[in-house]
């Protein structure tokens, strides 16, 4: 048997052991960072984005290398990030209610239906906005109809099949509000189906579907291939209102306060650099590459006021989110009404609201 060490030795002769020797010694050197020593990890936030890759995501903008390595100057520092990229909000509203993911996007309809089901444990709150529809002089999500479409009003859809992403989305709560305000019904009076946004434009081109929402970018992609137009859009139907917003469970808010507020503060020091006339070339560069969108197409209106509007400093407000709340309960898609103002919480911004 080897003999011990007289470090080891005098040791046990102080009634420590060789466990709490390195005990202490990982924790000094996680607190000092003392050569050798493992630094204690930042903690993880487990993110799931809405569904689609920029220009519009913001977010899966900044989650790319390049603003990771140029941009960002807390991550796997003061956080890390674990993204899932999801196929639309409801499949991101079901990852944070199972618990499989702490922050995400989601859309006010989407909010509001997992708030009245109590569908996330211990519950979630809005922390940030993504971007804004309704806002004069800025893109608004548009509904397109074929060039030679015999659906000229909204009045023409009776009877006719009408492409969303999915059903309780943003799209899908505009596309309600307008047939109600044109007496029509979506259960009764025509068909509603679920496509993908990136194959609604090739749905409509096939006659699939007669009528089918094209957000940015793809709205923009079809318009430039000619042979559509639009019928109408969400600043048609509702004053102004978040698209998509970022929302938190209260158990990373309780748990991980600090790596919440560090990556919103990358965040918003994301937008500001991407807002930045002299970083337009490069952000318009790496977008384009990103979404394999041609870029001339991409420098057409990403950033500009061809674009949605976005707060620069992420900032939400009650009313933003309780439009689309109102009209959900006003159609019976809601059970009751929900003050969203009570699911707000920006305080983990960088910058006041």
């Amino acid at each position: 048997m080897t003999s011990p060490t007289t470090r080891e030795t005098n040791a046990f002769q102080r009634g420590i052991s060789r466990r709490k020797i390195l005990q202490s010694a990982l924790a000094v050197g996680a607190t000092i960072g003392a050569p050798g020593i493992l630094r204690a990890a930042p903690p993880v936030i487990r993110y799931a984005t809405a569904g689609g890759l920029g220009p519009n995501e913001t977010e899966t903008i900044i989650f790319t290398e390049y603003m990771r390595k140029n941009v960002l100057k807390r991550i796997d520092k003061d956080y890390t990030l674990d993204v899932t990229y999801t196929r639309a909000t409801p499949e991101a509203a079901s990852m944070l209610a199972a618990g499989q993911v702490d922050m995400g996007i989601m859309t006010p309809p989407v909010f509001a239906t997992s708030v009245v089901k109590n569908a996330v444990p211990n519950g979630l709150k809005i922390v940030a906005d993504c971007f804004q529809d309704g806002r004069d002089g800025y893109a608004s999500q548009a509904f397109f109809v074929l060039d030679d479409s015999s659906i000229k009003t909204v009045a023409d859809l009776k009877g006719k099949t009408i492409a969303v992403n999915a059903y309780g989305s943003t799209p899908d709560v505009v596309l309600n509000v307008m047939l109600a305000k044109n007496g029509l019904s979506a259960r009764k009076d025509l068909k509603v189906v679920e496509i993908a946004f990136p194959n609604i434009g090739a749905a409509l081109r096939a006659k699939r579907v007669d009528c089918g929402v094209l957000p940015l970018p793809f709205g923009a992609t079809e318009a430039a291939k000619g042979g559509i137009r639009p019928l109408f859009a969400g600043k048609d139907v509702l004053p102004p209102y978040s698209v998509t917003m970022q929302v938190a469970t209260n158990d990373i808010l309780k748990k991980s306060p600090d790596a919440v507020k560090a990556y919103l503060a990358d965040y918003v020091d994301a937008l500001h650099w991407l807002y930045a006339p002299e970083n337009r070339k490069k952000a318009v560069e790496f977008t384009a590459d990103l979404v394999k969108s041609p870029p001339e197409v991409l420098d057409a209106y990403f950033l500009t006021s061809k674009d949605y509007y976005r707060d620069k400093n992420a900032c939400v407000t009650p009313a933003l989110v309780q439009t689309l709340a109102d009209a959900m309960t006003k159609d019976g898609l809601l059970p009751r009404s929900i003050n969203m103002a009570d699911y707000i919480d920006t305080s983990y911004l960088p910058f006041p609201c």
